[in-house]
C-alpha cells in the first residue's frame, strides 16, 4: 500500500477554524483491503480472502479533504455506517465507492461540479448505500 501524499493546512477566524487536508497521488490499495483503483482515503476492516471484511469500522468520520489526482476518494469496506461530509472531490471518477454492505452518509461534499454525483464532469457515487443527498453547488 502507497503512503498518501496529504498536506493539510489549518485556517483560524474569529470564532472559527479548520484544517483542509489534500490528497493526491496515491496508487491502488492491494492485499486484504484492495481498491479498484487509486484511492485518497481507505476504510477497511481487512478482509477474510472471501471479499467479506473482518473487523467492523465503527464511528469513523471523513470530513474537510481536498482529494484530487486518485480514481476514488473514499472507498469504503466495513459493515458500519461511514460518515463523509465536507470534502472536496476533484477530477475523480468515483467519490465515493461503498464495497461492501454498509451505509455511507456523504452528504455536502462538493463532487467536482455543481449537479452531484453521476452528471456529466462529477465524480460518481458508487456501490450500495451511498447517499449524497444533499450536495454542495460549489467547493467548500
Amino acid at each position: 500500500m502507497d503512503c498518501p501524499a496529504l498536506r493539510c493546512m489549518r485556517f483560524r477566524r474569529e470564532r472559527y477554524s479548520r484544517t483542509i487536508c489534500r490528497i493526491s497521488g496515491n496508487g491502488a490499495d492491494t492485499e486484504d483491503t484492495a481498491t479498484p483503483g487509486a484511492t485518497g482515503i481507505n476504510v477497511s476492516g481487512g478482509d477474510n480472502g472471501s471479499g467479506i471484511p473482518v473487523a467492523v469500522i465503527t464511528g469513523t468520520v471523513i470530513a474537510g479533504n481536498t482529494i484530487q489526482q486518485e480514481t476514488i476518494g473514499v472507498a469504503t469496506k466495513t459493515e458500519a455506517l461511514t460518515a463523509v461530509h465536507l470534502n472536496n472531490f476533484i477530477s475523480l471518477t468515483t467519490g465515493v465507492d461503498n464495497l461492501d454492505g454498509g451505509s455511507v452518509g456523504a452528504q455536502l461534499n462538493w463532487w467536482g461540479c455543481s449537479l452531484g454525483p453521476a452528471a456529466p464532469g462529477c465524480a460518481d457515487a458508487s456501490g450500495t448505500t451511498v447517499l449524497f443527498v444533499p450536495f454542495l453547488t460549489s467547493p467548500f
